[in-house]
């Protein structure tokens, strides 16, 4: 069973994975293309792509346990949505501008 929050991860960190890794966690986690479909798209084979993906992984989880951000913002949506379910009005609105912000800067990191 594929781990869905490889895609938060890759959104997060994918600049420092290579385009081709980067490239093929999408087809997998996204698009959610077979690794023989994968393979078939970039004339490799089916090996080299599920190397390819475990490496960039690896590199994924390595840097969320470095940097923690993919954590780090699923706590604070945690806490806007505790607070917003107690406010209303200009307090509310600014939450929302808040939360916009961190999904402009990380995008959705449930």
């Amino acid at each position: 069973m594929k781990d869905l929050s490889f895609i938060a991860l890759t959104d997060i960190y994918g600049d420092a994975l290579t385009s081709k890794q980067r490239d093929m966690m999408t087809d997998y986690y996204v698009r959610d293309f077979s690794l023989s479909e994968i393979a078939d798209n970039y004339e490799v084979s089916r090996q080299a792509v599920h190397f390819a993906i475990k490496n960039a992984e690896k590199s994924l989880l390595k840097y969320e346990s470095r940097f923690g951000v993919k954590e780090f913002v699923s706590g604070l949506n945690a806490r806007i949505a505790a607070v917003r379910t107690e406010t209303t009005g200009a307090v509310a609105a600014k939450l929302d501008e808040i939360d916009e912000y961190i999904r402009s800067r990380y995008g959705t990191v449930r």
